[in-house]
């Protein structure tokens, strides 16, 4: 009977024991469990009484950085809502500037703080990393970037978008990466335009325009109606050189967004600078330092349409306030200082050549040299003046005196000779400065009164293929280059030309020209091209 009594009293022990280890989880348990009313609200449904609402530290509309729910208390979470999920896309694309679902916005931006790591979806890490990127804190984007790529979402736009704000965490250290990154967005969801559109941004901010082309276009297909895209789109142009086709991009991107200054800032340099239209240029300048007054690269190219103007006041103070809004850019002080030394020397200069042209005010040599140091200090109006000046001087024929009869001797004196013109070196003159300056049909008459005087001037002749080569003739540009080289062998800038733009197969193919016997219907012959 012992043998039975010792097993009964060791299980009801067990039991005891047991019993009593299952009731003290089941207190701990309940200690540590949120309240029922601090469950988590999807859109519109915010509970009327939450821990965060009864805690005098945390106020529910000022997010905080740190989450605002300890672990002990993370509520687990629900799904997003459709119209939830919409909300965090426009946040994530526009940031404050959708002012409709700001506050919305925000709400999830909460919730999404209260998550444990663990119970958070991408798109709550999209929300945090759209958030914090939006108020510049770059260590949280970092964190929730990382952390978000690796969650799940079932919706491939807020999976791109994650993808692209990871690229933005990289951008600054591995430009390569970060356009990985892009790359990625922009397959995961390809009829998305951000992801093309940060594609070619990160390429043509390494100055790959040629590269970053095709995935802007494509983005411009997509969204049209993008200020952005076709700013960005300008940029690229411009930076391509093909500024008719930057202006037109960024002037269409101006008239979805003409309080954006950035937008006048880039316009003012492609026809101030790309152009050579530089009152227009001007003009944008103004408005882009009207728009922003903080943004120095504003006041700069301001200052420099002012020094144009020989208005050197106000460039000295567009100048300045560059200097201090940047004062870590020393180009501004160099340009100041250069400023101040030009209006010296200019000063000097023209003291120097206005005394050698009344010395000798028939000579055309003393008026180019003024003509090239006006164009030196970028008083391009006044160089025009004086090279024009020096080609008609230049065309005065000078006949010199004949040699006065010697009686005494036999040999009759010798009959005057015309001295030879100059015309072609001063109308080249004139040429290349227009041609410097993209006026091509001002260039294109310049070369060709150089060239009616002789035809043989090889600068000439190689001028007129710049012209037509900028005008995109370039059959005829090619047929310049071909005269220069077989006056000039050694002209190695034409072989150059030449080559480049045969191996561009912008060339027309050489055809064979037949000519088809007349017929008695009595039309003209019919002339055809086999290639």
């Amino acid at each position: 009977s012992e043998k039975n009594v010792y097993p009964k009293s060791c299980l009801w022990g067990y039991g005891v024991l047991i019993l009593l280890f299952l009731m003290g989880i089941t207190a701990g348990c309940s200690s540590s469990r949120a309240p029922e009313s601090d469950k988590l609200y999807s859109s519109g449904e915010e509970p009327q009484e939450s821990v965060m609402a009864k805690s005098p530290s945390v106020q529910p509309e000022a997010p905080s950085n740190q989450p605002s729910v300890s672990a002990a208390q993370s509520i687990p979470n629900s799904p997003y809502s459709p119209a939830d999920r919409e909300v965090v896309l426009r946040y994530a694309e526009k940031g404050e500037g959708d002012s409709a679902n700001l506050d919305q916005a925000l709400k999830l931006v909460r919730r999404a703080e209260r998550l444990s790591s663990a119970e958070r979806m991408m798109e709550d890490y999209l929300i945090l990393s759209a958030h914090y990127w939006f108020k510049g804190d770059t260590n949280q984007v970092v964190q929730y970037a990382n952390q978000g790529v690796m969650s799940k979402s079932d919706n491939p736009r807020v999976k791109a978008h994650m993808f692209i704000y990871l690229g933005y965490t990289y951008e600054s250290k591995s430009p390569a990466m970060a356009g990985s990154y892009f790359n990625q967005a922009a397959q995961i969801d390809p009829i998305f335009y951000k992801g093309h559109y940060e594609s070619g941004r990160i390429l043509f901010l390494g100055r790959k325009y040629s590269e970053s082309r095709a995935p802007l276009k494509k983005a411009l297909n997509l969204n049209p109606e993008s200020a952005d895209v076709y700013g960005m789109l300008g940029q690229m142009l411009y930076g391509m050189d093909q500024y008719e086709e930057a202006a037109e991009s960024l002037e269409k991107a101006l008239a979805m967004s003409p309080q954006t200054h950035w937008i006048h800032l880039e316009l003012g340099n492609i026809y101030f600078y790309g152009l050579k239209k530089r009152e227009e240029g001007g003009r944008y300048y103004q408005q882009a330092v009207s728009k922003s007054g903080s943004d120095p690269a504003a006041h700069f190219g301001l200052a420099l349409y002012y020094r144009y103007k020989n208005e050197y006041k106000k460039a000295a103070e567009h100048l300045k306030k560059a200097t201090t809004l940047d004062y870590k850019n020393l180009r501004y002080k160099r340009e100041l200082e250069d400023m101040n030394s030009e209006k010296h020397e200019i000063a000097k200069g023209i003291q120097k050549y206005q005394q050698a042209i009344a010395k000798n005010p028939g000579d055309p040599g003393p008026v180019t040299q003024l003509g090239r140091f006006y164009q030196r200090w970028g008083k391009f109006e006044q160089a025009e003046e004086q090279y024009k000046k020096a080609v008609q001087l230049a065309s005065i024929v000078k006949i010199p005196e004949p040699p006065v009869a010697n009686p005494d001797s036999d040999p009759p004196a010798e009959p005057p000779v015309k001295e030879p013109s100059k015309v072609p070196e001063y109308a080249n003159h004139l040429g290349w400065f227009y041609l410097n300056d993209k006026k091509y049909a001002q260039a294109e008459k310049a070369f060709k009164t150089a060239l009616k005087v002789d035809p043989k001037y090889t600068e000439a002749q190689f001028g007129l293929g710049k012209v037509y080569e900028n005008l995109k003739q370039y059959d005829l540009a090619a047929s310049y280059y071909d005269k220069t080289v077989a006056l000039d062998p050694k002209h190695e800038a034409a072989q150059e030309r030449l080559t480049d733009l045969k191996q561009s197969k912008k060339l027309m193919p050489v055809g064979e020209v037949i000519k088809t016997p007349k017929k008695k219907t009595g039309k003209k012959s019919v002339m055809k091209v086999r290639k």
